[in-house]
C-alpha cells in the first residue's frame, strides 16, 4: 500500500480497513510511524530533520486510534473503514529540495480483532515540484516614460535559492517596435538574467528610444524562458511569465498655453496714445505637426473699444515652430478709474493635435493720469451683512463674519463705520461722495491643515446674479476659513477719484454658519430631489403644464445651477440644466450672451432672457410665502443687487433649502429642454395606453476657489424625469366580440393584447372561442376559402394570420391566434383625438385606427369522432368578427404643426381619462 503526496499539501489522509462477517463489537487499532527500511535511496527521514512528517502521539510513542483528536478513537459497530490524516511539515520559511523522501506507517495492537494484511503502508513525500526553483515577473504589468530612456522589471524567484539559476528574459513587439521604441532583449544567451545563491530578486531592463515626436500609449511584452539552476532537479517558470510594458510618452504631448497667465500694461497719458502689451503663446512637447489655435479677448473691467482694441485672431504654429504673439492695443480713455482688466483666451487646436492648457490670461490696465487728492481719513473694515448695523457686536475681539451670507465693505465715510463720529466730520470737508465709492474684493483660499495660506487674489468674475464690484461680496465667492480683504477708492463730490485704501484681512469664520455642511471644511454634491407633475385644467394660474419642481440642500459658499437643454443654477451655489451637462463655469456664469445662447431651460436664465413661457427664476425680489426678513439685509436691492434677489428668492435660508419652479408646456419640453416622448409600443392593460415623457436633469453644485482653474469648482449630478399619461382606448373588451347573431355557427373571439413591433408593424393577438363542435382552421383542402384579415379603412394593408395554439379537442376549444400587419403604416396626423391632454405636442404617428374584419373558417366534427392531427373536420362558410380599433404609435418628435389635445371620446361608451403620475427622484 502506498501514498503520494507533495510537500506542499500539509496532510495525506490514510484508510483502514476492517473486514469479517461480525462487526458488531468496537475495534481500535494503534497506528505507529517508522522509517523505512532498508534507509531510502532518495533520504529517510531524520529525527532532526525540520521537514520530516510527525505524527501526534501519545505518551507510549504511538497514535491513540483512528479518528482524529478522539481520546477514545475506533471502529463503531458495523463500521467497516477509518480515515485519519497524517501532518507533513512543509520547510516554508526555507525551502529546501530534497528530492522524494518516503517513510511508513504500521499497524499494531488490535482489540477485538486481528492484523490482516497489507498492515504496512508507504507514504512518499515530493517536493521536486513545491520547492523547485521558480522565476517569474512580479507584476502582470508595468509602465515606462519615454523620456526616462528605460524600464526595470522586477523578475522574482522562489523555492529553493541555494542554488545557482538563470534564465533568459527577451522583448516581443506589441504596438511598440524594436529600433524605433525600445532597444530589443533577444532569445539568446545575451538576455540572460543570473541569481546567485541567496538571491530571490533580480532587474530586467529595456533600453528604452526616446524622441521628440508624440505617439500615443504602446506596449510590448517581456517573456521568461529556458530556466536552468545547479539543483538536481533543474528549475521552471512560474505563471506569470509574461509581462506587458506600456509606454507613454507624455513628456512629448504638444501644449499649447500662454507663456504667463497675468499681464500689466500701464494706461496711454494722452488721447490718440495706444499702449501695447505683448502675450507670448507657447507650444512645447511635440513641434512636428501643424496646430491651428484662436485667440481671443473677453471683457471684464475693462471694456472692449473704449478701454483696448479686441483681438480674435488665428494663430498658426507651422512644423517646428514653437512660439507666437499676441499684442493688444490699450487706449486712452480720458477717465480716472481704478484698476481694469481683461482676459485673453485660446480655443482647442482646430486640428485636434495639440492639448491647451493655461488657456486663460488676465491683463490688467493701470491708472497712470493723477488721482484727486482725495482718501478715506481711515481704512474701511470688513463685517458681515448680518452685523452691519450692530456696531456693538462688531466691537466684539474676534468677531469674525459667518459663512454662508455676504460681508460688506465699510468704509471711513459710512454712518455704519465704528469711528463715524470722528471720521464724518473729516468726510464732508473732503467733500467725499460714499456712493460713488468705488469696491474691489480680495480673497485667498482657507488655511491649509499645515498652516500656510494662500495670497491675496482680486475676485474679478461677476456671475449674471453677483457683481464682484459692490459694496457687499456674495458668500458664493467664499468659503468657511476663507480671508477677504476689501479695497475702496474714495471720489469727491466732482467726480473725481482718489486713492485707494484696503481694509485688514478677515477670515470667514470655521466654528459658525448659515447653513454648515455635515462635516465641516468639506464640500461635494448633496442628494436633491425633482419631480414632473401635470397641473390639470383647474390650476387658476398654470392651467394644463407641466411643473417642474427642484429641491435640493444648500450649503455655505456653494451655487447650485442646472436644467435642461443647457443649464440650471439652482448657492454650493447649485447649477441644474435640462439636456446638457454643465461644464466651463467661467462662462456658464458670466453675465453676458454666451451663457443665453447655451441655456434654454435653466436656472442659469434671468426672467427676461427665457424664450419659453415661464423660468425659474422670476421679477420677483422676495419669496411671498415668507414673511419678513429671516436674516438683515436679506431682501436690500441697494446693498446687493436685484440680480441677486432674484435668485436667491429660491433659497429658504431657514431650513438649508433651495427649490426652483418653472411650468412648461409640452412642446417646450421637446423642443427646448431636450426631453422626448413614447409609448414603448405597448397598451397599458386590456383598456388603457400611455404615454411617457422623459426629461433629462443636470445638476451642478458649484463654489469659488481662488486657486481653481477659471476661479470655479464643481459637481455634477444628472438624472431623468418621468411622466407618464395614462389614457383609455377602448379597444379591447373583456366580454369578447361574438359572431353576427344570423351566422349558422356561433364563436366569440377575445383580443388579448396588441403593440406595434420593432419594424413599425401591428401585432394583435387573440384568442377564440367555437361555440360548435369542431374548430376554426386557417384553411383546409377540402374548401377554396381560409380565414383572413382585412381593414376596410387601411384598404391597401395586407396581414399574416397565424394559428398559435389549440386545444386538442373538438368540443369548443380555445385557440390562440396573431396578426402582423405586412409593412408599417407612418402618417403625419393633425390631431391625436384619444389622448386627454390640453396640450401641444409634436409627433410622428403611425395610425392603426379602424374596423378590422377578422374571417375564420370553421371546421365541424362529427359526435363521435375523435381529435386527430391533422384535423379530421368538415370547412364551412367564414364566420366574421369586427374588430374596431384606435391606436396611433409615436414614434419620435418631429417637426409637425402643433397638435391640441383634447379629452375627445375615444370610442363607444369610452370616455378620456388622464392619470398623470409624479414621479420623484433623489439621486
Amino acid at each position: 500500500m502506498e501514498y503520494r503526496v507533495d510537500e506542499s499539501d500539509s496532510f495525506v489522509e490514510v484508510r483502514v480497513w476492517r473486514t469479517g462477517t461480525d462487526l458488531s463489537k468496537t475495534a481500535t487499532v494503534t497506528v505507529r510511524s517508522r522509517k523505512t527500511d532498508p534507509v531510502s535511496a532518495e533520504g529517510e527521514p531524520r529525527p532532526d530533520a525540520p521537514d520530516v512528517l510527525r505524527v501526534p502521539l501519545d505518551d507510549r510513542g504511538v497514535r491513540p486510534g483512528l479518528r482524529g483528536d478522539q481520546p477514545k478513537p475506533g471502529l463503531r459497530p458495523g463500521v467497516n473503514m477509518q480515515t485519519f490524516r497524517v501532518t507533513i511539515l512543509d520547510d516554508l520559511g526555507q525551502p529546501v529540495l530534497e528530492g522524494t523522501e518516503r517513510f511508513e506507517l504500521v499497524l499494531r495492537m488490535p482489540v477485538n480483532g486481528v492484523l490482516g494484511e497489507p498492515g504496512r503502508a508507504t507514504v512518499y513525500i515530493n517536493d521536486s515540484v513545491s520547492d523547485l526553483p521558480k522565476v517569474q515577473f512580479r507584476e502582470a504589468a508595468y509602465v515606462a516614460k519615454e523620456h526616462e530612456g528605460r524600464v526595470s522589471v522586477v523578475v522574482f524567484r522562489s523555492g529553493d535559492v541555494s542554488y545557482r539559476s538563470t534564465v533568459r528574459c527577451y522583448t516581443r513587439q506589441g504596438s511598440a517596435q524594436v529600433a524605433d521604441d525600445f532597444e530589443e532583449r533577444p532569445n539568446t544567451d545575451a538576455s540572460v538574467i543570473t541569481f546567485l545563491p541567496g538571491e530571490v530578486e533580480k532587474p530586467c531592463a529595456v533600453v528604452l528610444t526616446d524622441d521628440t515626436v508624440h505617439e500615443e500609449d504602446e506596449e510590448l511584452r517581456l517573456v521568461l524562458g529556458s530556466p536552468k539552476s545547479a539543483s538536481p532537479f533543474g528549475a521552471s517558470v512560474g505563471a506569470l511569465s509574461e509581462t506587458v510594458v506600456r509606454i507613454k510618452d507624455d513628456a512629448d504631448k504638444p501644449i499649447i498655453k500662454f507663456g504667463e497667465t497675468k499681464f500689466s500694461v500701464s494706461e496711454p497719458k494722452e488721447s490718440g496714445q495706444v499702449s501695447t502689451v505683448t502675450i507670448p503663446v507657447l507650444r512645447v512637447g511635440d513641434a512636428s505637426q501643424v496646430s491651428v489655435v484662436r485667440v481671443h479677448t473677453k471683457d471684464g473691467s475693462a471694456t472692449s473699444g473704449e478701454d483696448y482694441h479686441p483681438v480674435s485672431e488665428d494663430i498658426v504654429f507651422k512644423a517646428g515652430e514653437r512660439e507666437h504673439s499676441v499684442e493688444v492695443e490699450v487706449l486712452y480713455d480720458g477717465v480716472r478709474e481704478m484698476r481694469e482688466a481683461f482676459t485673453v483666451h485660446l480655443k482647442p487646436d482646430e486640428n485636434m493635435v495639440a492639448e491647451t492648457q493655461m488657456s486663460k490670461a488676465i491683463v490688467y490696465i493701470e491708472e497712470t493720469n493723477s488721482m484727486a487728492d482725495v482718501t478715506f481719513p481711515s481704512v474701511p473694515q470688513v463685517v458681515s451683512l448680518l452685523h452691519y448695523d450692530d456696531a456693538a457686536a462688531r466691537d466684539k475681539e474676534g468677531l469674525r463674519p459667518p459663512a454662508g451670507y455676504p460681508v460688506v465693505c465699510v468704509t471711513a465715510c459710512n454712518q455704519k463705520y465704528s469711528d463715524y463720529e470722528k471720521t464724518g466730520s473729516i468726510c464732508v470737508s473732503e467733500h467725499i461722495n460714499d456712493t460713488l465709492t468705488r469696491y474691489r474684493w480680495l480673497v485667498s483660499a482657507p488655511r491649509g491643515p499645515d498652516g500656510v495660506t494662500s495670497p491675496m487674489r482680486e475676485v474679478d468674475f461677476d456671475t449674471f446674479f453677483t457683481s464682484s464690484k459692490l459694496i457687499t461680496l456674495d458668500s458664493v465667492y467664499f468659503q468657511a476659513g476663507s480671508r477677504v480683504q476689501c479695497a475702496a477708492r474714495a471720489v469727491n463730490s466732482d467726480g473725481e477719484e482718489g486713492l485707494e485704501l484696503s481694509s485688514p484681512i478677515t477670515s470667514i469664520s470655521v466654528e459658525e454658519g448659515m447653513c454648515q455642511p455635515r462635516k465641516v471644511g468639506t464640500v461635494g454634491a448633496e442628494p436633491f430631489s425633482a419631480k414632473l407633475r401635470y397641473t390639470g385644467a383647474d390650476d387658476p394660474d398654470h392651467a394644463n403644464l407641466i411643473k417642474l419642481t427642484v429641491t435640493m440642500p444648500h450649503m455655505d459658499g456653494v451655487s447650485i445651477v442646472g436644467g435642461g437643454r443647457a443649464t440650471s443654477a439652482m448657492d454650493t451655489h447649485a447649477a441644474g440644466d435640462l439636456h446638457a451637462a454643465l461644464s466651463n463655469f467661467e462662462l456658464t456664469l458670466s453675465p453676458d450672451g454666451t451663457r443665453v445662447g447655451n441655456h434654454r431651460c435653466s436656472n442659469l436664465l434671468d426672467h427676461d432672457e427665457v424664450t419659453t413661457r415661464h423660468g425659474f427664476l422670476t421679477d420677483a425680489t422676495k419669496n411671498p410665502e415668507l414673511i419678513g426678513e429671516t436674516s438683515p439685509y436679506q431682501y436690500s436691492a441697494p446693498l446687493r443687487g436685484g440680480n441677486t434677489l432674484r435668485f436667491y428668492r429660491n433659497l429658504n435660508l431657514e431650513a438649508c433649502l433651495w427649490e426652483f419652479v418653472s411650468y412648461y408646456d409640452m412642446s417646450e419640453l421637446l423642443t427646448d429642454c431636450g426631453g422626448t416622448i413614447g409609448t414603448d409600443g405597448q397598451v397599458l392593460n386590456l383598456v388603457q395606453s400611455y404615454v411617457t415623457l422623459r426629461v433629462p436633469l443636470h445638476v451642478s453644485y458649484v463654489f469659488h476657489s481662488p486657486v481653481g482653474t477659471g476661479g470655479w469648482q464643481h459637481f455634477d449630478l444628472q438624472s431623468e424625469l418621468r411622466l407618464t399619461f395614462v389614457y383609455d382606448t377602448a379597444i379591447l373588451w373583456k366580454e369578447g366580440i361574438s359572431s353576427p347573431p344570423q351566422a349558422e355557427l356561433q364563436g366569440a373571439l377575445y383580443p388579448t393584447s396588441m403593440r406595434i413591433n420593432e419594424h413599425g408593424r401591428l401585432v394583435v393577438n387573440f384568442r377564440t372561442e367555437a361555440r360548435f363542435r369542431g374548430l376554426f382552421v386557417t384553411s383546409h383542402s377540402a374548401s377554396p376559402l381560409a380565414s383572413m384579415i382585412m381593414c376596410a379603412d387601411h384598404p391597401g394593408l395586407t396581414f399574416n394570420l397565424t394559428l398559435v395554439r389549440t386545444e386538442p379537442t373538438y368540443n369548443q376549444p380555445l385557440q390562440q391566434w396573431t396578426f402582423i400587419s405586412d409593412f408599417a403604416v407612418s402618417t403625419p396626423v393633425p390631431h391625436l383625438p384619444h389622448l386627454p391632454m390640453y396640450m401641444t405636442l409634436r409627433l410622428l404617428c403611425g395610425d392603426y385606427s379602424g374596423t378590422y374584419t377578422v374571417k375564420l373558417v370553421p371546421c365541424t366534427s362529427n359526435p363521435n369522432q375523435e381529435y386527430a392531427i391533422p384535423p379530421v373536420c368538415n370547412p364551412r362558410e367564414p364566420i366574421t368578427f369586427d374588430l374596431d380599433i384606435r391606436f396611433q404609435q409615436v414614434y419620435r418628435p418631429s417637426q409637425t404643426p402643433h397638435l391640441p389635445l383634447s379629452p375627445e371620446r375615444v370610442a363607444p361608451g369610452r370616455a378620456g381619462r388622464l392619470t398623470p403620475e409624479e414621479s420623484p427622484l433623489d439621486p
